[in-house]
């Protein structure tokens, strides 16, 4: 190997390893073949003066950044999979000593109180991460994203209550409170206040629409 080629394969290989996706646009020059990269790499790039070059490192990259896609989404996988292995505090989302909610979960709560709980499900500030409960249940009646449990009256089994919190069944308002600090990522809401007794009542309606039964919704 010649000592230019020698010269240009470390000069590629140092290359592949700082330039990435974040890294400003490469570009060709048209007719010089000359490639241009950011500020701090020009003197560097003078001797990489071939468009087979250019190709040969942007091909480089291209396989680098997918393979570090690649490793970034099999790592979240596996962190989301021991999370739910390790499981969380069940007294986040499970109803305190004590407590009496103030809904029925057999149904015929107030139409106030079940507009309220209705306007909270569209309602995204209730979550970290822009989330609102349509986003997962549907929206306008179009009910998705509920196992086949979810057509028994409350309470009932929950998936994420069940794997996550070790809770065999779940009532209305603690499945609220699992939607709460699982997927919408925020901290629960406060026991027997109106957002979470208004957001229990109109799931109890949903539960029965659902499962094909009459409701008030």
């Amino acid at each position: 190997m010649s000592q230019h080629d020698e010269q240009r394969r470390k000069l590629l290989g140092r290359l592949n390893r700082r330039l990435a996706y974040t890294a400003p646009l490469l570009a060709l020059v048209a007719g010089g073949g000359v490639l241009q990269a950011s500020a701090g790499d020009d003197a560097a790039m003078a001797d990489v003066t071939s468009p087979s070059d250019a190709s040969l490192m942007l091909a480089s990259n291209h396989t680098e950044g997918a393979a570090e896609a690649q490793g970034e989404a099999e790592g979240e996988a596996q962190g989301e999979a021991e999370g739910e292995a390790e499981g969380g505090d069940s007294a986040a989302v499970a109803r305190p000593e004590g407590y009496s909610p103030a809904y029925s979960e057999t149904g015929d709560n107030p139409q106030q109180m079940l507009a309220r709980g209705e306007a909270l499900y569209y309602d995204t500030s209730l979550s970290s991460n822009g989330l609102a409960c349509a986003n997962c249940h549907g929206s306008n009646g179009q009910d998705m994203g509920y196992n086949s449990t979810f057509e028994q009256p409350f309470p009932h089994r929950v998936a994420m209550g069940a794997h996550q919190f070790g809770m065999s069944a779940v009532h209305a308002d603690e499945m609220v409170q699992i939607c709460m600090v699982v997927p919408m990522a925020a901290e629960p809401l406060e026991w027997g206040g109106e957002a979470l007794t208004s957001l229990a009542a109109y799931v109890v309606e949903v539960q029965k629409r659902v499962a094909g039964e009459p409701h008030d919704l």
